[in-house]
């Protein structure tokens, strides 16, 4: 883009637009990116103006040159988007726009208009891709002539695009002490997808290369369209790149982060599941309340009219979590009885195997319904037991573990959730298939609570566009007819693990003394007497 922005102002002078997904970034890629170029390119110096003058012709958003401008703005400002005719466009990192500028509508197509005068006119949209189905550039690329960066293989002499799925790899898997995996790279190859040829990296660097279309029809449109990958990067080495997808195998969220900025390619969105078959298939018989593995309990609490609805987890190393009990408790939230019975499930001793057992560390309890004075005043009279009242609130960009305040009226500590984030941190682990880190456990034990209706309601919310105050926004929306109490439940439990700060490994040797040291700590424990967490272990934030 900035190789576009010099070459026009120096050869072709015209009015140029580079759209930023913010008037922040915009202004920050102007001072970091546009602003050193044209001050050492020698051809480009003495054509802009100083931007160090108090020249009105030359803002950090717009810079002035012989027969032409450079204008800066974000896709958040249909006002910037919308003032002025330019004949290059260009757009960067359009998978981050907002889907609207304003209420004015997409900030594409808005900047797109300003171009119509033009018969020479000329338009880029550049961007790593982002969720497969919902991706900006992915859509425009295949629109295009699909122009794959090519490598010829040495031996076949087919030319083939550089994939991790054709890598090879001699590595070694190893386990820290937290129980996250960790990868040792001693070998990448490339084998050719044809003849199945091996080659190194330093081979396949001096091979020739070329772009590659693979939709020629595109042309008769005027598209062209680009792909190119790390594979590629004079920056990185193939080991590098591997160790950082091999390391981010099995979590959703650093898989995207590679799929996306590494290999160029959208990802595939977890959490979209069929039905709740799949769940009740690879549920598991417990041998006692807790298997093997859980380090710790969490409860979580929602609170109905005429109710409540409870979960207990286990979570052990790496995170990786067992449902222990999904129950409901039928009573009024008003009434004394209600929270008694609530009691008589958090404070009993759930054991295992041997007899020894844990009790839970910390409850979460939502106070967001209609019976908010009784939650406060139930987490008030338990503060001593770790029992939190807490609130979710909805939107993007809200991390799960917002913020702790006080509630108004009691004084009590009340937690906020940024409960958007975190479903989607459900589902990226419902998605994880294997046991191991982040690996969701469920019972097939008949008293255990989770059932048919269990995993409807787990998986009884999906993402969806919706227009409000003008605006496109994406929300969360619950199938009808399904409730969706077992996703909020856990949804809690995994804000209430979070909150404790679990160092795995100290906490593994309080439980496991025996086993302290182990490289990869199993539970072998000598009958010992039920453990109960102490206070150091339960500092929040």
């Amino acid at each position: 883009m900035n190789n576009v922005i010099g070459r026009f102002a120096h050869l072709d002078p015209c009015a140029i637009m580079m759209v930023q997904p913010t008037i922040d970034m915009a202004e920050d890629f102007s001072k970091s990116r546009i602003a050193p170029m044209l001050r050492d390119t020698k051809v480009l110096t003495n054509l802009f103006f100083d931007v160090k003058t108090r020249d009105s012709n030359n803002t950090i958003l717009s810079k002035i040159f012989p027969g032409g401008r450079l204008i800066m703005c974000g896709a958040n400002s249909p006002a910037g988007l919308a003032s002025r005719p330019v004949r290059v466009l260009l757009c960067d990192e359009v998978d981050r726009f907002p889907l609207s500028a304003g209420t004015e509508g997409d900030p594409v197509e808005l900047a797109s208009k300003r171009m119509t005068t033009f018969w020479n006119r000329v338009s880029g949209l550049f961007s790593t891709p982002t969720v497969e189905g919902s991706s900006r550039i992915a859509e425009e690329y295949s629109n295009g002539t699909q122009e794959e960066w090519q490598h010829e293989c040495p031996n076949c002499k087919t030319y083939h695009l550089l994939r991790y799925i054709d890598m090879k790899v001699d590595m070694e898997e190893l386990r820290n002490e937290n129980g996250t995996k960790s990868v040792i790279i001693h070998s990448v190859e490339w084998r050719c997808p044809d003849c199945g040829s091996m080659f190194s990296e330093s081979e396949m660097r001096k091979a020739r290369q070329r772009y590659v279309p693979q939709n020629q029809k595109a042309l008769h449109n005027g598209v062209r369209s680009f792909f190119v990958n790390c594979f590629t990067s004079p920056w990185l080495t193939w080991g590098e790149v591997m160790k950082e997808w091999l390391d981010a195998k099995g979590d959703p969220a650093q898989e995207q982060v590679i799929m996306n900025t590494r290999f160029g390619e959208p990802y595939r969105q977890p959490g979209e599941f069929a039905d709740e078959q799949i769940f009740l298939r690879r549920r598991e018989m417990y041998p006692a309340d807790l298997p093997d593995g859980v380090l710790l309990l969490t409860a979580s609490v929602d609170v109905q009219g005429n109710r409540l609805e409870y979960e207990i987890c286990g979570w052990g190393m790496a995170e990786e979590s067992w449902g222990i009990r999904k129950g409901i408790i039928l009573g009024k939230p008003n009434q004394p009885k209600t929270w008694e019975m609530l009691d008589d499930v958090i404070d009993r001793i759930y054991s295992f195997t041997d007899g020894t057992g844990l009790k839970v560390t910390r409850t979460f309890i939502d106070s967001g319904g209609l019976s908010t004075a009784q939650v406060y005043e139930y987490c008030r009279t338990n503060a001593a037991k770790q029992r939190f009242a807490i609130k979710g609130q909805g939107g993007p960009g809200i991390p799960l573990l917002h913020k702790i305040g006080r509630a108004k009226v009691s004084g009590i500590a009340l937690v906020m959730l940024g409960v958007d984030d975190g479903k989607q941190q459900i589902m990226n682990r419902l998605a994880i298939e294997e046991p191991g880190p982040q690996y969701f456990h469920f019972p097939k034990n008949d008293d255990a609570g989770y059932d048919d209706l269990y995993f409807k309601g787990i998986i009884s919310e999906h993402k969806k566009q919706v227009i409000r105050g003008g605006q496109i926004k994406e929300i969360w929306e619950t199938t009808t007819g399904i409730r969706n109490e077992p996703l909020d439940l856990r949804v809690y439990n995994l804000a209430c693990m979070k909150s404790l700060n679990i160092d795995w490994k100290k906490q593994f040797s309080l439980l496991h003394p025996e086993g302290a040291g182990t490289d990869e700590p199993t539970r072998k424990a000598p009958a010992r007497e039920a453990w109960k967490p102490k206070s150091k272990q339960v500092n929040i934030w």
